[in-house]
């Protein structure tokens, strides 16, 4: 269930992000990739900004103890080893917080290559209100209902499909004087 919220999480806020921007003349480097284009400091700042205050930091925290409790689960089972290794990822906390930097980072660039900094200024200054951050509180519950009815939506969808396209087959072969193509089972 976490990593569908995961890349629903980054996926919602990042088309929030699109709706909140104003519209007009794009940055150049729109369709360049993140990592290849250069950026101010200033614009680099106010994306990382943007990530944090907008919700999807926390989804990148959030991987890191998921990632910790599978190694303590996989080593768990040679009890020998738990506290060991218990230690070892108490040790590596700092560099945990600095994978969890470069993480920010890399979505800031990836935000950056498609947002000007004006743009940038705008949608901070929106996480700022009492709005921004009550839709940060609220971002995780919505996201959770929007995977519920996605899922619903689809299932749905996929029925409605295949009932339509099974009556436009009938419909034509009835017309064509054949037999119905039923779907291989």
């Amino acid at each position: 269930m976490m990593r569908p919220l995961l890349a629903a999480s980054t996926l919602a806020v990042a088309i929030a992000l699109a709706g909140a921007a104003t519209t007009g003349a794009r940055a150049q480097t729109e369709a360049a990739p993140a990592a290849q284009t250069q950026f101010s400091e200033s614009h680099l700042a106010l994306a990382r900004e943007v990530v944090t205050s907008s919700g999807m930091a926390r989804s990148f925290q959030a991987v890191i103890p998921q990632m910790q409790e599978g190694l303590l689960r996989r080593y768990g089972r040679n009890p020998a080893l738990l506290d060991d290794v218990t230690e070892v990822i108490r040790e590596l906390e700092p560099e945990m917080e600095l994978q969890r930097r470069a993480m920010v980072n890399r979505a800031a660039r990836v935000i950056a290559a498609r947002l000007s900094e004006e743009e940038l200024t705008e949608i901070a200054a929106f996480f700022e209100t009492d709005a921004g951050k009550r839709y940060v509180e609220v971002q995780p519950a919505i996201l959770d209902g929007l995977i519920s009815e996605m899922q619903v939506w689809s299932q749905e969808l996929n029925e409605y499909l295949q009932i339509r396209v099974q009556a436009e087959m009938v419909e034509r072969r009835e017309a064509g004087g054949g037999e119905a193509a039923t779907p291989a089972q």
